[in-house]
């Protein structure tokens, strides 16, 4: 059985705020915007059965986005909710009959990771609610109130703690009614486990097993098959199971020219070592390493596309050499495929180069006439 490790006050006065990840506005905002929705959309759809985020390295719950300012040529930076505080938040509405699970091995991280999560379970997330009544006038024939109409949120779910409070709401404080359980070990050691003890079990309710999406953003390597390869075999299964993955090329490229190639494309692709000249004798390119790993994801999911999703053209990763990392998703579901904003055979010449606008995607799919 997974020992999941209790909050501890001692570990919430070392943590250390300094070890928040630091991320560029341009190469990772638009995987916190895909978060976001994806989050949301996944869990209306999955409700009322019995589900299970996994978040498989949690890091430390916030990260530091840079953001420059182009006219005044600044730099400044603001915390943001990372993926386990937006898989809570975007969730937050529709949270019963849900288990979100965070492992973060490093103890610095997950020290800062505790004492986030205590503060959401003692004190609530704030989302802002909109006041009603702030939104009435009075009419001048009748002299009484009517109601203004309005095209605003009736809530908004903000992504960060402090944010200003917009205009004709209020903030209030909620708790999640789905279970966080939070793991302090390292993913390779513990994702046999999480299957075991929380994905493998009947729900009684629904009389099946859980439906589970997991988020794989290791920031670096991720190993095939003490982690990737588990998550796969239970792809094939009538419960239902997701993956969004973030793949680094950077962690392939950087060690290309040096002796640990080998070993570390053999830790990647789940390939033995001894077979790593002849698989990779022909692969120069990064769209060659990139393909050959979507191939192998493709053998247990029926659908495998690489998602680009930022709002702003301007923030369009590149296409080269230079790009460093790959968010994918992979689903059995076609509409799992329409919420990352892929139906290719309805959009065709509208995709530039595998992105857009992900909300423009979600409001065509939802209303086609086909």
């Amino acid at each position: 059985m997974c020992q999941n490790r209790p909050f501890s006050k001692k570990s919430i006065k070392n943590s250390k705020e300094g070890n928040l990840i630091k991320v560029g506005e341009k190469s990772n905002k638009s995987k916190y915007e895909f978060l976001r929705l994806f989050y949301t959309i996944w869990n209306q759809i999955t409700n009322p059965r019995a589900r299970v985020i996994i978040d498989t390295h949690a890091g430390t719950g916030l990260v530091n986005l840079n953001i420059k300012r182009s006219l005044t040529k600044t730099n400044y930076s603001k915390k943001i909710y990372g993926s386990p505080l937006i898989a809570i938040i975007k969730t937050i509405k529709i949270s019963q009959n849900l288990k979100i699970i965070l492992n973060e091995s490093d103890p610095y991280n997950f020290a800062q990771l505790e004492s986030f999560l205590d503060k959401v379970q003692n004190e609530g997330l704030p989302v802002f609610e909109k006041i009603e009544d702030d939104f009435r006038y009075k009419s001048l024939e009748t002299g009484r109130k009517r109601k203004l109409k309005q095209n605003k949120k009736k809530n908004i779910f903000p992504e960060e703690f402090n944010k200003k409070l917009p205009i004709g709401y209020k903030k209030v404080l909620i708790h999640s009614k789905g279970e966080i359980i939070a793991h302090n070990k390292k993913i390779e050691d513990n994702i046999q486990c999480i299957i075991d003890d929380h994905l493998d079990k009947i729900d009684e309710k629904s009389d099946s097993k859980p439906i589970a999406l997991f988020f794989v953003d290791p920031c670096g390597i991720v190993d095939w098959k003490k982690v990737i390869e588990l998550i796969c075999n239970r792809s094939n299964k009538r419960e239902g199971t997701e993956m969004i993955l973030n793949w680094s090329w950077e962690a392939i490229s950087r060690t290309l020219p040096t002796k640990f190639k080998n070993s570390t494309l053999s830790k990647i692709y789940g390939i033995p070592i001894e077979k790593i000249d002849k698989e990779f004798k022909d692969i120069l390119t990064m769209k060659d390493f990139l393909e050959k790993y979507l191939g192998q994801l493709r053998k247990y999911f029926k659908h495998v596309v690489e998602v680009g999703v930022p709002r702003d053209r301007k923030l369009k990763p590149k296409q080269s050499e230079h790009r460093k990392y790959f968010l994918i998703l992979c689903t059995n579901n076609q509409s799992g495929l329409s919420l990352a904003g892929y139906q290719k055979e309805k959009i065709g010449e509208k995709l530039r180069d595998g992105v857009i606008d992900l909300n423009t995607f979600i409001y065509q799919n939802n209303h086609s006439d086909n």
